[in-house]
């Protein structure tokens, strides 16, 4: 059978993946920083930076870093607020996806990230049904409209 029979009507699907990897290339703006993030709930924010910008035309943030405190726990089921982004973020949050890593006698991924766009605070939240205690919280967020 000829390619053009097969092909024929689709859409020509290299072209659309090299204009969306041009597209990639020519982000708008954006750069990798710190300034602005605020540790809450007596967390410290340790090589926490974020990249906040635009491509294509959407915004999007993509956040990571370690938090620790000095003796934490967050009960099963519960929402913990632990940073504060800056004012200037906005646009973003329609779209999350995250992940965290609890380094204590249990190490594993037993909280979840979320993004409050009305306080545009990062929170985590325990999954779990039972309390976990922990001193230190590896984390990363993408987020988009």
């Amino acid at each position: 059978m000829a390619i053009s029979t097969i092909t024929s009507g689709q859409k020509d699907w290299l072209s659309v993946l090299n204009n969306d990897l041009t597209e990639l290339n020519n982000r708008d703006s954006g750069t990798w920083t710190s300034a602005g993030l605020t540790a809450m709930n007596g967390y410290t924010l340790n090589n926490c930076t974020y990249f906040y910008g635009r491509i294509g035309g959407r915004n999007y943030l993509m956040i990571n870093g370690n938090v620790s405190i000095s003796s934490g726990s967050i009960g099963g089921q519960t929402n913990r607020e632990v940073i504060q982004l800056p004012t200037t973020i906005k646009g973003c949050g329609m779209k999350v996806t995250g992940f965290t890593y609890i380094q204590n006698s249990n190490n594993g991924y037993p909280l979840e990230v979320t993004y409050n766009t009305n306080t545009n605070r990062l929170s985590f939240v325990n999954i779990t049904g039972t309390s976990m205690t922990f001193t230190s919280i590896d984390f990363g967020i993408i987020m988009t409209e």
